[in-house]
């Protein structure tokens, strides 16, 4: 009995270290939420603006506008900074941390990127060309990558649905004439004596098949006979 009472004290025990730790991970998640949205927020006015991630999943788009850099916080995320249609002038700084995430960074064509990132058990893809050439900026993305994913990757690198279409629609393959429909098909149907001797009598020639020299070309004649008179 004692043996017994101790195991439910001991469940109950861990039970409850579960409930706390959970509850104080929550407290903790809830406390570096409003942090991250609050700096995110503040820097809105600011030319290098903050944008904050934690257990979401953030996409970030810059359109039409010049992009001066930025710095980049995600934890349990998924985030995603869409350059493809933003302008540069000049070279930038992206700064990031990432814990336990995946970060993804969109370029556009015409600008170089260079590398500093820190990793631990973290993948880093680059997979942006370079080019050497006059008047072509470069993007510098810094950071921490922890126990994370990150690719840097160009505008074109992935296909939209909308370019499939545009590529289905813009095909000239023509089903009519590359199928086209065939008249009435005369459809004959043989029993089995007579494909035996269409095989049996039939040669092939260059000019096609042709009947051979020995086949009986003559209907078949059925003699009936009388049992009666047999006998």
């Amino acid at each position: 009995m004692a043996k017994k009472k101790s195991g439910i004290v001991k469940a109950a025990v861990g039970i409850g270290a579960v409930v706390v730790a959970g509850k104080v991970a929550y407290e903790k998640y809830k406390t570096t939420k409003s942090r991250y949205t609050k700096e995110e927020q503040d820097s809105a006015d600011l030319e290098v603006r903050k944008y904050n991630a934690i257990c979401e999943k953030k996409v970030v788009e810059v359109e039409d506008e010049e992009f001066v850099g930025c710095e980049i916080k995600s934890v349990a995320s998924n985030t995603t900074l869409d350059l493809g249609l933003a302008v540069f002038e000049k070279d930038v700084y992206i700064n990031f941390e990432s814990v336990c995430s995946n970060v993804t960074i969109i370029l556009p064509e015409g600008v170089n990127v260079a590398c500093d990132i820190e990793k631990r058990i973290a993948g880093v893809h680059n997979l942006v060309e370079n080019v050497d050439e006059e008047g072509i900026h470069t993007v510098y993305v810094i950071g921490k990558a922890t126990l994370s994913k990150v690719d840097i990757i160009p505008v074109n690198f992935y296909v939209d649905d909308d370019d499939v279409e545009d590529i289905l629609a813009d095909d000239d393959f023509d089903e009519e004439e590359a199928f086209p429909e065939s008249g009435d098909v005369d459809v004959k149907v043989i029993n089995k004596s007579e494909k035996e001797a269409v095989s049996e009598e039939t040669v092939k020639s260059e000019d096609g098949f042709k009947p051979a020299d020995n086949a009986d070309t003559t209907e078949d004649s059925t003699e009936t006979i009388n049992l009666e008179e047999v006998k």
